[in-house]
């Protein structure tokens, strides 16, 4: 029986019972039977017979009555995870030879457009009342197809025919016991093709598919709550899933099916004190499942094969087959798939006959009994298992060396995945794991990237893996540094996730990060840590994570002693604030003024000179003749070379001028000796929203306590700070609350900033923050500046593409003449020396369309806007992430118009102007 007459028999079979249920909304058979036949039609009237129509969308009872529907066509039923890399989607696209995508995401309406194919959101369709008559039409021999590596790495598809799909449903009715009153979670992926299992193993036996409604960020958090609260009669997981959820849940699962992965015996124990266990194994390549298990006892066996299937065995030396015995584990029956389309090579080889019947070579090493039943033994292959996806190690390395454009292998420690490469050119690992995520989904991606020399090769010019796994051999933590090496330990494997570094008192959420990175978090430190201990700590967590907070919890804490991750950052912030209070009064004192002829006594001190306003600070400051100090993280000498072309000034003109390196401050506040200083100007201060806070505690604030330091030592009078307007609009005592409102590490730095320059209170000296907004104001010789800000390449952006993204509030902006003018007057004590949140003009999105030649026709929401920009590769991906993390706060909540100038206006149009020269 085909699919489709599958589907169609079985909702005219149980017509009233329930098939299909979420939150608030179920479907009857008989309703299922009219929706899915008038989807089926759509589909027919957009899509050829016989093509592949790919259903990107999961987690949702939307997804599954279209991927029903598609079932039911004329098309291929091809499910695809959405959250691919925008590449590696189209590429899949392109493979399958898709003659349409259903897509629940508008985003993805791009991404078919890029692969040339027709589309379908769900959303436009909605649900037809009745379907049209269906025409004759032939059918495809193929079933469904699921994506999966290839060996050179390309994606193919693994063809599956409808021979095997009666003999699915039926073992799994029978050898499950699924009864018409029995509630089946549908928990998988679409993409993964357990999901097949869940939905057709349910609609056979007239029971209900239960799709949990996502009530928060993390699906795995959602479905452990619905099962806590409801409960199921059926739930098929891998067993790292069963173990993330919380023990409510377990306990209210009546019978598991563990697949996808290794059962062990924690899990199958906890599974045996609630309910009936049953082991699953089964290659995409042989319709899902091909051998279960009843477990009454912890074994490790896969059970006897399905109906429909046989098993043999097959000597690796001899080649020779065996209906018992230990070797490569060989399918035989009407189930094994009909191969892969779009193979390369020899890869279809794995695709044979045994006695006359469809055969496949699995990989897999296994010792058959003469009763049947299977015990699994290994791979003979580098294949292995991650979150339920079987992966080719061999394949991804084959990927990533050709994307990458280097030599690269793949090591396997424990369960550890590395990647080890040379450490020519500038890379980092941080960097090549971001590309990394840009190329595979997370399941393929290694955990961590490890830079080497040479690649060290055997004597057949092969990688001598051997030599590299010594080579990486590392010696254990000492013991009193147990809580740093398990720190560093839990960033790793969140960095090698999410694919770049967060602070350790960050929430991965907040990081960008999904539910299936938290899967993969969760997974990876059980391994490490132990399931019990893992378990417990994000139990207390709630299902988040933060990297410390875990550290805490998994060394034991409670979430009552524990503090949460403002508190504990704003203790490390006053114990460091301390500390430096109590130094600068003995700096203050014990320091000894040498008269410097060049700058002068009672000089400004300046950093930040060769950015863009502290440029204009120090241009101000010759033209006042003042003697300056500037501190340059960079060569002095470069420093004011380049302010000199940049401005157009003689050689003269810094003749009241003193360059020296933050190194040469801190040598002048050692030695307790200096020239005396009127003021100091802090300008100097990395500006990226994407850094983790540690890379700026240990830059940027740094060198604001070394400067700090300095205006102590060298008698400064007073001290003005440029902050910034995303540090917030009050001013008070650093709070946690402050930190938490605060919404990115670089915000929440300039916070912390702010803190240790308000010691120097205690000396007498008149300190003021100024937080600017975005401060504009380019002339020409300024353009360099621009080249890494997120808000003019936002503009510039929208203009090249036509559409603008949605912003809400308002932009705040500031002119850098006003405010180099603001900073010059808070020189010295007095009633100008107060903080301020400077923001001259505000711009609302009306305005930023004129600037751009835009319509309010134009704009779209900030997702499609963003995958459209991405598809076209015109913007670098840590700007276009920097554009992301700006646009995802609430805007400035008020206008505001300080200035007449249109300062936007002026910037663009100098812009444009400059570009036709």
């Amino acid at each position: 029986m085909e699919l489709p007459d599958l589907l169609t028999d079985l909702f005219r079979r149980h017509r009233d019972r329930t098939a299909l249920r979420t939150a608030g909304r179920s479907w009857t058979y008989q309703e299922l039977d009219r929706v899915t036949g008038a989807l089926a039609a759509r589909i027919g009237r957009e899509c050829p017979p016989g093509r592949r129509v790919l259903v990107a969308g999961e987690h949702t009872i939307e997804a599954t009555v279209w991927a029903l529907a598609v079932m039911r066509s004329h098309g291929v039923y091809t499910p695809m995870n959405p959250g691919l890399p925008a590449d590696r989607f189209v590429e899949f696209a392109r493979v399958a030879e898709a003659g349409l995508l259903v897509c629940f995401d508008r985003a993805a309406l791009l991404r078919a457009e890029r692969a040339g194919i027709a589309a379908l959101h769900a959303g436009d369709v909605g649900w037809p009342a009745e379907a049209a008559p269906a025409g004759e039409t032939t059918r495809s021999r193929v079933a469904y197809s699921i994506f999966t590596s290839g060996s050179t790495g390309n994606p193919k598809l693994v063809d599956v025919g409808h021979g095997g799909l009666l003999n699915l449903c039926r073992s799994l009715r029978r050898r499950l016991d699924i009864t018409p009153d029995d509630d089946v979670l549908q928990f998988g992926s679409l993409s993964f093709d357990a999901s097949i299992t869940e939905i057709l193993g349910a609609l056979y036996a007239g029971a209900t598919l239960v799709v949990p409604a996502q009530d928060g960020v993390s699906w795995l958090g959602s479905v452990s709550r619905h099962l806590a609260a409801h409960g199921a009669d059926l739930a098929m997981i891998p067993p790292s899933v069963y173990a993330r959820l919380d023990a409510a849940a377990r306990g209210r699962i009546r019978k598991v099916q563990f697949c996808g992965e290794a059962l062990g015996e924690n899990e199958y124990r906890e599974a045996a004190r609630h309910g009936r266990v049953f082991n699953a194994y089964g290659p995409t390549e042989a319709t899902v499942c091909f051998s279960l298990a009843e477990l009454t006892e912890f074994e490790n066996t896969i059970g006897t094969p399905n109906d429909g299937f046989r098993a043999v065995v097959r000597d690796p030396e001899t080649g020779a087959y065996a209906t018992a015995g230990t070797g490569e584990l060989i399918i035989v029956g009407d189930g094994v798939a009909l191969g892969y389309a779009g193979a390369t090579g020899t890869e279809n080889d794995v695709f044979r006959t045994y006695e006359g019947s469809p055969a496949y070579a699995t990989g897999d090493v296994v010792t058959l009994a003469p009763d049947g039943r299977l015990a699994y033994v290994g791979r003979n292959d580098e294949q292995i298992k991650r979150l339920g996806h079987r992966v080719n190690l061999a394949h991804v390395e084959s990927l990533l060396a050709r994307h990458l454009g280097r030599d690269v292998a793949l090591i396997r420690r424990d369960e550890t995945i590395l990647l080890v490469t040379t450490g020519e050119g500038a890379d980092t690992p941080e960097s090549l794991m971001a590309r990394i995520r840009g190329l595979v989904p997370v399941w393929e991606a290694p955990d961590h990237v490890v830079l080497t020399g040479e690649l060290p090769l055997t004597p057949g010019g092969k990688v001598d893996r051997n030599a590299l796994r010594d080579r990486l051999d590392t010696p254990a933590p000492a013991e009193d540094d147990a809580d740093a090496a398990v720190l560093a330990q839990v960033l790793g494997v969140v960095t090698a996730v999410l694919g770049r570094e967060i602070d350790p008192e960050t929430s991965i959420f907040d990081a960008g990060g999904s539910s299936l990175a938290m899967i993969q978090i969760q997974v990876k430190l059980s391994e490490a840590h132990g399931e019990h201990a893992v378990e417990a700590a994000f139990a207390a967590m709630d299902y988040d994570f933060v990297p410390a907070t875990f550290v805490r919890h998994l060394g034991g804490g409670t979430v009552a002693a524990a503090a949460s991750p403002a508190e504990t950052l704003l203790h490390r912030v006053e114990r460091d604030r301390d500390a430096l209070r109590a130094e600068l009064p003995t700096l203050r004192r014990d320091t000894r003024h040498d008269p410097d002829p060049a700058i002068g006594d009672r000089a400004v001190l300046l950093t930040g000179a060769s950015g863009f306003i502290g440029g204009h600070v120090l241009d101000r400051l010759l033209t006042a003749g003042r003697g300056v100090l500037v501190v340059a993280t960079g060569d002095p000498e470069r420093v004011l070379t380049g302010h000199r072309a940049r401005f157009g000034r003689a050689a003269a003109d810094y003749a009241r001028v003193r360059a020296i390196t933050y190194a040469e401050l801190e040598q002048w506040i050692d030695r307790r000796r200096g020239p005396a200083l009127d003021a100091v100007l802090h300008c100097g201060y990395q500006v990226n929203h994407l850094l983790p806070l540690d890379s700026h505690l240990t830059g940027s604030v740094r060198n604001t306590t070394l400067v700090v330091r300095g205006a102590a030592a060298l008698g400064a009078r007073s001290f003005a700070f440029l902050s910034a307007a995303s540090a917030g609009r009050e001013f008070g005592p650093l709070s946690a609350a402050a930190l938490t409102a605060a919404g990115d590490p670089y915000s929440r730095s300039k916070l912390i900033a702010e803190e240790h320059v308000n010691t120097l209170a205690g000396l007498g000296c008149a300190v003021a923050h100024y937080r600017p907004g975005l401060v504009y104001g380019h002339r020409p010789e300024d353009h360099d500046h621009l080249k890494d800000d997120w808000f003019t390449a936002l503009i510039g952006t929208a203009r090249r593409v036509g559409v603008m993204p949605r912003i809400t509030g308002h932009v705040p902006v500031c002119d850098v003449g006003t405010l180099a003018g603001t900073l010059l007057a808070g020189i010295g004590p007095g009633p100008d020396a107060r903080s301020a949140v400077v923001v001259h003009r505000t711009y609302p999105l009306g305005e930023l369309l004129a600037h751009a030649g835009l319509t309010a026709a134009d704009v779209v929401e900030p997702a499609e806007w963003f995958e459209r920009v991405r598809a076209g590769g015109e913007v670098s991906p840590p700007l276009l992430a920097a554009m992301q993390a700006a646009l995802s706060g609430p805007g400035w909540p008020t206008a505001h118009r300080e200035v007449e100038h249109d300062i936007l206006g002026r910037l663009l149009g100098s812009v444009h102007a400059s570009s036709r020269r």
